[in-house]
């Protein structure tokens, strides 16, 4: 399976899901990948943040997700609800934080990006006072779906959040998922947001920020290596395991 999209995004599905249907999940697993179908506790995998999965994977529960409970919009609903109940995860939050301000969260949209997801290129194509027109770039040879492109509306949109403001206004001018080259989004937030922007900086070091996401992202490197060599070691074992297996009942 190919490692496109970091697990803290499919951390936000279940719990959203397991809010939403009587604290069961179960309905989201089974024939999604090889490698996951494998695991006997496919939750503990999905919600832990070190682990990556392939944008397939995660199309496929965004889906199940929407037809679960009958929602279309459910991967917006999902992005929101990550922000507004921390399941955003406390690195996620540290680093969007960091920037200070909705300005400098959208010039460094790419770098926040590029700390979980793998699918796709962010383009600023022009801020302005308060508005923004921004374009996803997705990556053809990747599994992606409209379900990725709806969240990524509700994370830009909820984003102020993180520093206590308001949620933006996002309007969609072209969709990659019908036809056109890229997503395009035109946003707009209100000018009271810069207020909880100076508070959240005058309540936080600066230097504080840097230096715990510097920690952190060492940390995570290490943690990501561990994880996959567990993850070889384990699929080499289930190898031998089958092989062992097939020579008994063919013996």
């Amino acid at each position: 399976m190919k490692k496109e999209t970091s697990c803290i995004n499919t951390r936000a599905i279940i719990e959203y899901v397991r809010e939403h249907n009587n604290g069961d999940c179960s309905p989201l697993f089974g024939d999604l990948d090889p490698e996951i179908d494998s695991l006997s506790e496919p939750t503990e995998f999905f919600t832990d943040p070190n682990n990556w999965i392939s944008c397939g994977v995660a199309c496929k529960l965004y889906d199940r997700a929407s037809k679960l409970l009958d929602d279309p919009k459910v991967a917006f609903k999902i992005a929101r609800f990550a922000v507004e109940r921390t399941s955003f995860g406390y690195v996620q939050r540290i680093v969007i934080k960091a920037f200070w301000s909705i300005r400098k969260g959208l010039q460094n949209l790419q770098k926040i990006n590029d700390r979980w997801n793998r699918s796709k290129r962010v383009e600023l194509v022009e801020i302005s006072g308060n508005e923004a027109m921004i374009r996803l770039h997705w990556d053809p040879t990747m599994e992606v779906c409209k379900h990725l492109c709806l969240m990524n509306q509700g994370s830009y949109t909820f984003m102020p959040l993180v520093w206590g403001g308001k949620p933006l206004y996002l309007k969609e001018t072209s969709c990659f998922f019908e036809g056109a080259p890229y997503c395009e989004y035109h946003l707009k937030w209100t000018f009271r947001n810069r207020v909880h922007e100076i508070f959240s900086r005058l309540f936080t070091s600066k230097s504080v920020l840097k230096e715990t996401i510097r920690e952190m992202e060492a940390d995570k490197r290490i943690i990501e290596e561990k994880y996959e060599e567990v993850n070889r070691l384990n699929e080499t074992l289930g190898y031998k395991i089958r092989q062992l297996v097939a020579i008994q009942q063919t013996g």
